[in-house]
């Protein structure tokens, strides 16, 4: 008989990207990309900021700019990044941390980019 395809609920992860400089913004790297694509930073970043769960008039551009500027950011600034995968487990601890606001975490981080935009 074969196994099972699918690894036990404990051994299954998926990916968090986390800026490896605790004092990077992740704002500056998409404003970056953002102009570096002709876009306009202040309409992405202000409509990225009005938008709520059922307006979808401009989500599919928001999200292709998103994962533009992720591919921008992997290729163009990999010292930037770290991939770490992480447990169901490791990820509510995670979230739990982050909601306490440990100030130790990238909760104090400079969102020098977004400031100005909202």
């Amino acid at each position: 008989m074969a196994p099972s395809a699918e690894p036990p609920e404990e051994d299954r992860k998926h990916l968090h990207v986390r800026l490896t400089d605790q004092r990077s913004s992740v704002y500056d790297l998409v404003t970056e990309y953002l102009q570096a694509a002709g876009k306009a930073p202040d309409w992405y970043w202000r409509t990225a900021g009005r938008l709520e769960g059922s307006e979808g008039e401009n989500l599919e551009e928001l999200l292709t700019s998103a994962f533009e500027a992720g591919a921008f950011i992997a290729h163009d600034h990999p010292e930037d990044l770290k991939f770490v995968w992480v447990s169901e487990e490791e990820c509510e601890r995670e979230r739990r941390t982050e909601e306490r606001g440990d100030p130790r975490e990238d909760s104090g981080k400079e969102r020098s980019s977004l400031s100005h935009y909202a």
